[in-house]
Order: structure tokens, then C-alpha cells, then sequence
């Protein structure tokens, strides 16, 4: 098993910096605008650290994938068509068996079948622990980071 050493560092009120410590050593940096970027990078940190998937972004970022390299295998697209709809459903609370329900719908309504770890029980789970980042998040002061670990 190799670990990930998240650093997320909030630079000031705009922009942020990612950076992954792989096992090995070696690191992807990047500085983001937060306000686009931090809560889809979270969003994938909660369902995939909470569902133990390892093909996903962070997964992936862990095996040695750039952070800029392209998903492409199954997994990791299962999970992008999770993130999304996550994402954009915080903001008015998401029941996590109405939310299982209407992606396995949208799923079929294109020949495509939800993948089997989906359920009510992980999307809770996820949901909890995305609360628990971005509250972690908002105490981090500005010039300080946070760091996530990510066992892959």
C-alpha cells in the first residue's frame, strides 16, 4: 500500500496551493483559485478516501499520475460521474438514497450501469467527512495548511 500527503495551503482569500507527497518522495504542486477548484478536490478526497477507491484522482496521483494526466480507465470515470452531481447538489443538502437513486437512473437512461460501490451508506459517509474537511478548511488560517492523507 502506498500513502499520499495531501498539503492544501491557503495562500490568501483567492488561491490556494495542492501539493501531493507520494510514498517515494516525489510531488505534484500547483497553485488553484479556491473558489473553483478546492471544493471539487475535496468532494473526490471524501467519496474516494471514504470508499477506498484507488483508481480515482488521488488514487491515481498516489501510483504516480500527474496531476494534470487524464483518468481514463472505468473506475475513475464511474467516480467523475459521482463528483459532479455531488458537487453541484450540496448547496441545497442531498438525501444520500434519492441521490443513489437518480444517478443510477441517469445511468441506465444511457445504456451505463452505477457502479456497484455506490450506495446510500458511502455517499453519508462522504457527505460527513466533506463537512468535516471544509470545516477544517475554514479553521486553517491564511499562510497555513492542512494535510490529508490518502492510503492507496
Amino acid at each position: 500500500m502506498s500513502a499520499l500527503l495531501v498539503r492544501l495551503t491557503r495562500l490568501n482569500p483567492t488561491h490556494h496551493r495542492f501539493e501531493a507527497i507520494r510514498a517515494d518522495g516525489t510531488r505534484e504542486v500547483r497553485e488553484f483559485e479556491t473558489r473553483s477548484l478546492l471544493l471539487h478536490d475535496l468532494v473526490h478526497f471524501a467519496l474516494e478516501s471514504e470508499g477506498k477507491l484507488r483508481s480515482g484522482f488521488f488514487g491515481t496521483l498516489a501510483a504516480g499520475a500527474d496531476y494534470d494526466a487524464p483518468r481514463e480507465c472505468s473506475e475513475a470515470m464511474q467516480i467523475e460521474s459521482v463528483v459532479g452531481p455531488l458537487q453541484g447538489g450540496l448547496k441545497g443538502g442531498i438525501d444520500p438514497e434519492a441521490f443513489v437513486a437518480r444517478h443510477r437512473a441517469a445511468q441506465h437512461s444511457m445504456g451505463a450501469r452505477s457502479p456497484s460501490w455506490l450506495t446510500p451508506e458511502l455517499i453519508a459517509r462522504a457527505l460527513e467527512r466533506l463537512r468535516q474537511l471544509q470545516g477544517q478548511w475554514r479553521a486553517t488560517p491564511f499562510g497555513q495548511a492542512m494535510e490529508l492523507q490518502f492510503d492507496a
